[in-house]
C-alpha cells in the first residue's frame, strides 16, 4: 500500500484510534481491524507509541493536505471502522462527520 507515505499513515492511524474509544468501549473486532491495517499499512508493530501520541489535531491537519483519492481511501477505513464491531455510535459517527466537514471530504456517513 502505496499511497500513503509514513507520516499520512500514522495520522490515518490516530484518527482511527481515536474512533475506536469514541463510544468508551474497545471491541475485539476493532482491535482486529485495526493490527489488519497496521499490516496492510506496512507499519511496524513498533508505531503503536508514536500513533498513540500523534496528536488528533495534527493528523487533521495531515489529513486535509490529502488528494482527493488518499481522502476517499481514508473516509472507506473511517467507515470500516464505524460499523466493524455491528454498533454504529453517535460518537464515531460525530468524529467521521467532524473529519469530513473539515479535511473537505465530501462522502457523508451512510449506516
Amino acid at each position: 500500500m502505496n499511497i500513503l507515505n509514513y507520516n499520512q499513515k500514522i495520522a490515518v492511524m490516530r484518527v482511527l484510534l481515536d474512533i475506536i474509544h469514541a463510544d468508551g468501549r474497545v471491541d475485539a473486532r476493532e482491535t482486529n481491524f485495526f493490527c489488519k491495517l497496521l499490516d496492510e499499512l506496512d507499519l511496524p508493530k513498533t508505531s503503536k507509541d508514536e500513533i498513540s501520541s500523534k496528536s488528533s489535531l495534527i493528523a487533521l491537519l495531515d489529513i486535509k493536505n490529502f488528494t482527493d483519492g488518499q481522502k476517499e481511501y481514508f473516509a472507506a477505513l473511517m467507515d470500516k471502522m464505524i460499523k466493524v464491531d455491528e454498533d454504529i455510535n453517535v460518537n464515531e459517527v460525530a468524529i467521521y462527520d467532524v473529519v469530513i466537514d473539515y479535511c473537505q471530504i465530501p462522502i457523508p456517513f451512510s449506516s
